[in-house]
C-alpha cells in the first residue's frame, strides 16, 4: 500500500495536529511490512519526520489556492497513491476519486461555539467546503464520540465516522515517570493556546483573587502561544506578571514540557471545547494530576482520572486550585488515575484502527 498526505500542516511549528499525524504514521510502518509514506507539500517543514516517511516538497510557483486544486491531487498521482490521506481537518481536491480518499476531520468546533463566526456567510462557506470535503472522502475519521456526533448532527454523511483515538506525543510511559512527589511542586500549570474558548482568562480571575485573599501561594505558570484575545486578559496576565505569580513561558520543546508537566502540582486546563483534548492526556501519561471540565470530548479522554470543574463556578474552581495545592493526598491520587486512563490511549490501537479501515474500504471496492 502507498499512503501519499498533504503535508500542508507540517509547514507550521509542530504542534498536536502535526504531531499526531507522524506518530501515526510511524506506527503504521511498524505494523505493516512493506506500507510507503509520503508527504507532499509546497513550503519547508518546520521540523523532522519519522524515519521512513518520505516528504516531496514541490509546486512552489503555484498560489496556494491552485497548489491544493491542481499541483497536489497530480503529484498524489504521479507518486502512484493507493492511500490519499488528508490529516489537517480536510481541504480534500476534486480529481481523486480514483484512489481510496482518507480525510481526518478532528472537529467542527466554529459550528458549536457562540461567536464561532463572525458573519453568517463565513459559517455557510464553512458548512460548504466541510461538505464537500466529506463528499470528496470514502473513509472518515474523527477524535472523539462528541465530534463524532457533531458531524452527524451538521453534515450529511455517505458512511459512519470512525472514532480514532490519539496516543499521547511526550515520549515514555508510566513507568518511566515518578509515581509520587515527595516534594510538592510549587506551581500550577496551564498547557495551551490563548483562546477564549479554553477558559484561560476565567483561570486568570480564580487563580488571581486566590492569591489577593492569600489562600494559595504557588505561582502559574502559562504554556502556550500568546494571543491576547481581549484587553481584559492583557490586563490580567500583565498583573500576574507585574506582581511575580504569573509566568509566561510560551511554546517549550517536548523535554522539557515533560519536566514541567511533572514538576507541577497540576495541570489547569479549564477549557470548554474540544474535538479531543490533548494537553490532559499528555498530563496524565506522564503523571501531572489533572483539572479540567467536563465539556464537550474532554470526559472521553479524562475518564474518572481528572477534578472536574465549571469554569463559570468562581468558586468551586477556586476550591479545586485550593484543594490540590493542599493536599499530598488528592494528588497522588489524580497521578495514580491519571497513569491507568493515559494507558488506555495507544498509537497501537490508532494505527490498527487506522489501517483496519482502509483495508475495509478497499476490500468492499474490489469486490465484485
Amino acid at each position: 500500500m502507498r499512503l501519499v498526505f498533504d503535508a500542508s500542516v507540517l509547514e507550521m511549528p509542530f504542534t498536536g495536529i502535526a504531531k499526531t499525524s507522524l506518530l501515526l504514521y510511524k506506527e503504521c510502518l511498524a505494523q505493516l511490512p512493506g506500507l510507503t509514506v509520503m508527504g507532499v507539500h509546497r513550503n519547508a517543514v518546520a521540523g523532522e519526520v519519522p524515519a521512513g516517511v518520505a516528504l516531496a516538497r514541490g509546486g512552489g510557483l503555484f498560489s496556494s489556492g491552485l497548489w491544493r486544486s491542481y499541483y497536489l491531487p497530480r503529484q498524489m498521482k504521479r507518486q502512484k497513491a493507493t492511500v490519499a490521506h488528508f490529516p489537517w481537518s480536510g481541504g480534500v481536491p476534486d480529481d481523486l476519486s480514483d484512489r481510496c480518499v482518507v480525510t481526518t476531520i478532528h472537529d467542527v468546533l466554529p459550528l458549536e461555539m457562540p461567536g464561532g463566526f463572525k458573519h453568517p456567510r463565513d459559517e455557510e462557506r464553512y458548512r460548504k467546503d466541510k461538505q464537500r470535503d466529506i463528499d470528496r472522502s470514502h473513509v472518515l475519521f474523527t477524535d472523539s464520540e462528541y465530534s463524532k456526533g457533531q458531524l452527524q448532527r451538521h453534515f450529511a454523511l455517505r458512511s459512519e465516522p470512525i472514532v480514532n483515538y490519539f496516543g499521547p506525543t511526550l515520549e515514555g510511559d508510566g513507568k518511566d515517570f515518578p509515581a509520587g512527589d515527595t516534594a510538592a511542586p510549587p506551581y500550577l500549570l496551564y498547557l495551551g493556546g490563548y483562546d477564549r474558548r479554553k477558559g484561560i482568562l476565567e483561570l486568570l480571575e480564580v487563580y488571581l483573587e486566590l492569591r489577593r485573599q492569600g489562600k494559595l501561594r504557588c505561582p502559574l505558570l502559562l504554556v502556550g502561544k500568546s494571543h491576547y484575545f481581549s484587553e481584559d486578559l492583557r490586563r490580567l496576565i500583565l498583573a500576574g506578571k507585574e506582581s511575580g505569580h504569573v509566568r509566561e513561558l510560551g511554546y517549550v520543546p517536548d523535554r522539557e514540557l515533560v519536566t514541567l508537566l511533572q514538576g507541577a502540582l497540576a495541570l489547569v486546563y479549564p477549557s470548554r471545547y474540544e474535538g479531543f483534548g490533548l494537553p490532559p492526556l499528555e498530563a496524565m501519561h506522564v503523571g501531572c494530576p489533572v483539572i479540567t471540565t467536563s465539556r464537550t470530548s474532554i470526559p472521553e479522554v479524562c475518564g474518572d482520572a481528572a477534578l472536574y470543574i465549571d469554569p463559570g463556578a468562581g468558586a468551586e474552581f477556586g476550591e479545586a486550585l485550593v484543594a490540590v495545592e493542599n493536599d499530598a493526598a488528592l494528588r497522588a491520587k489524580l497521578r495514580e488515575a491519571g497513569f491507568r486512563q493515559a494507558r488506555k490511549f495507544t498509537w497501537e490501537k490508532a494505527a490498527t484502527t487506522f489501517l483496519g479501515e482502509i483495508r475495509r474500504f478497499r476490500t468492499r471496492m474490489e469486490e465484485p
